[in-house]
């Protein structure tokens, strides 16, 4: 930063500054003037924007960590919601007799239901995902990672079925 003038402390008036001289005498009063201590207010005025930039970017970053842990619950409630109807469609399926078409008609919606409502929330839920404040902040919300992070909860709910059917049915 190079500072052509400042302002004398004592007078007002403004003080040249000679190339490669830190002080300076003014030509009205006479008072000497240290350039480098108008160097380091102007450095610190800098210095003030840099601070106020930081503060709005971690702001930011703060705002958005929030959104997320709000998208990341709802995304947590679709998972246990999905993973509740696929885990009951399933035992309604599977612990029902051929007589009873009623259970197995309630089971395979409870599945179709499970399956259909991943789908349409998961496109929901990653199209309202917040967006990083950083490029280096990895993007969250992707379609397949929701949507095969639920499909593999309700193959697992499956499978959880098929053993208490298996544990029953002995």
């Amino acid at each position: 930063m190079n500072i052509v003038s400042i302002d004398c402390p004592h007078c007002g008036a403004a003080v040249e500054r000679k190339q490669n001289e830190y002080f300076g005498t003014c030509p009205y009063c006479g008072c000497e003037v240290c350039f480098d201590e108008a160097k380091a207010e102007a450095e610190v005025a800098g210095l003030r924007n840099k601070v106020s930039d930081l503060d709005k970017h971690l702001n930011a970053e703060k705002q958005y960590k929030q959104q997320l842990a709000a998208w990341e619950k709802k995304r947590t409630r679709l998972y246990l919601i999905t993973g509740v109807m696929s885990f009951v469609g399933f035992l309604c399926t599977v612990l029902s007799s051929d007589s009873e078409d009623g259970y197995i008609a309630i089971g395979v919606t409870l599945i179709l239901g499970a399956l259909f409502g991943l789908l349409t929330v998961s496109l929901l839920r990653c199209a309202d995902c917040p967006k990083p404040v950083d490029a280096d902040t990895p993007k969250k919300g992707s379609f397949l990672k929701v949507f095969g992070t639920g499909f593999i909860i309700l193959c697992g709910t499956a499978f959880l079925s098929a053993i208490i059917y298996a544990i029953f049915s002995a």
